[in-house]
């Protein structure tokens, strides 16, 4: 018996196991890359960052190029046509903004490479690999969750380990110099008092990955992990920012209503009364939270960056003010702010950056996938874009590698072609989806 790989050369039975061994140890590189590159410290360390802003996307070509090699997808004569139309146009399009943009044409062509990059790879490995790395990427964010709480309370809560020194980080709000940052051999930091940052430049970055990862867990894996979902919920919690507080709300409201469901409750007449009571509680909670949010320092940052986000994408609201062009965003900063200019909205950076034209290529993938899985009741993928959507425009990781992979995920997800899923906010991603 022999396997067939996508150039249709006959594969020996004898390596299968070989070729599958290769193509969960590209998974988890890759996976390891997108964590890496989105907002940890190690991008941000004078001694290191050029060397890893080097290597990283070296690393992530090399793999990627491995994995595709290693796909076990036969396209028919129709999936090629399909396929190199979506990309042509896509290239094309990406291209046109390229010419007219403005500033730091150097950082949206690198953009522009990963991306194309990304959906080539999506593309080819859509059956056996995207969901893969979401899962593997899971479990790694799961892992530096477990180190970071117990570094957090050796470290910060109880100073029973002394640092190993200072790195000098360029993660800061106020000026273009480095800033030192308390460092444990490398393996966790503390960027802020009293939260549990990790290996990550701040709380809401650590909330970030945290948050992604048990979204991932809850919403698209086949058969949520509780051990995995405790370790992320805990984290989070460790973290102490909003957006980990609202996305916990999300997840506890997501197992009421399941474990409801299972019971047979929502199937009754009463199920509908108890749908609303328990969305009203969940509506309650978050304008709680958010109104005490508003009345601290954080949270009048936040709203003053979405209202200058938004008046500078204004300025050019079609093609943009130029690629990573923060100083067009800081003009509309009000004044009492002036110790802190840092800002944190990557939705509205994006559009300030490229206009509607490049903010397409984020929202367009978030809204095709809300619209198919809404028409195909497949409520976890909606969920799941609907929250990516929410903390993008709250959280800045634009241009990362992470976020390019999950908008291409998004783009090309569709329905299996099983059984419809009724049960409600849950999502398998594919039907080999456990590892």
């Amino acid at each position: 018996m022999e396997t067939v790989s996508l150039n249709q050369r006959p594969v020996p039975l004898k390596g299968a196991k070989t070729a599958c061994v290769f193509r969960h140890i590209f998974d988890y590189i890759i996976a390891a890359v997108l964590l890496i590159q989105c907002n940890t410290v190690w991008m941000t360390i004078a001694s290191v960052r050029q060397q890893m802003s080097t290597a990283l996307p070296i690393v992530l070509f090399v793999c990627v190029v491995g994995r595709m090699a290693l796909s076990m997808r036969r396209f028919s004569l129709a999936e090629l046509k399909r396929d190199a139309i979506l990309l042509g146009a896509l290239c094309a399009y990406l291209a046109i903004l390229y010419a007219v943009i403005k500033t730091n044409k150097n950082v949206y062509l690198s953009f522009a490479c990963m991306f194309l990059l990304l959906l080539v790879y999506c593309l080819i490995c859509q059956r056996d690999g995207v969901s893969q790395i979401l899962l593997k990427y899971r479990t790694l964010v799961c892992a530096v969750a477990a180190i970071s709480i117990v570094m957090w309370l050796l470290c910060s809560v109880f100073r029973l380990i002394p640092p190993s020194g200072v790195e000098m980080t360029s993660w800061n709000d106020t000026s273009n110099s480095d800033t030192p940052i308390v460092s444990w051999f490398g393996l966790y930091f503390e960027a802020q008092s009293g939260r549990n940052t990790s290996i990550f430049t701040e709380g809401p970055m650590a909330a970030l990955q945290y948050s992604l990862a048990l979204l991932i867990e809850t919403f698209l894996a086949k058969k949520p992990h509780p051990v995995l979902s405790g370790i992320l919920v805990a984290a989070l919690c460790t973290t102490m920012t909003t957006t980990g507080f609202l996305v916990l709300l999300l997840v506890a409201l997501t197992y009421i209503l399941r474990w409801l469901y299972r019971k047979g409750w929502l199937q009754k007449k009463a199920g509908k009364i108890t749908i609303a009571t328990v969305g009203s509680i969940g509506l309650v909670t978050v304008i709680v939270i958010l109104i005490w949010k508003i009345d601290t320092l954080s949270g009048s940052i936040r709203f003053d960056d979405l209202r200058a986000g938004w008046l500078a994408f204004l300025d050019a609201p079609l093609f943009g003010n130029g690629c990573n062009n923060l100083p067009a965003i800081q003009h509309y900063m009000s004044e009492w702010r002036h110790f802190n200019m840092g800002y944190s909205s990557g939705l509205l950076w994006i559009l300030s950056d490229g206009g509607l034209w490049l903010g397409a290529v984020y929202l367009c993938p978030i809204v095709l996938a809300t619209v198919k899985g809404i028409r195909s009741r497949h409520w976890g993928v909606v969920v799941f874009a609907l929250c990516l959507f929410a903390i993008f425009l709250i959280t800045v990781f634009q241009y990362s590698y992470l976020l390019s992979f999950l908008t291409v995920f998004l783009l090309l997800w569709q329905p299996p072609f099983n059984a419809t899923q009724k049960e409600p906010v849950r999502q398998e991603l594919s039907k080999q989806t456990s590892e």
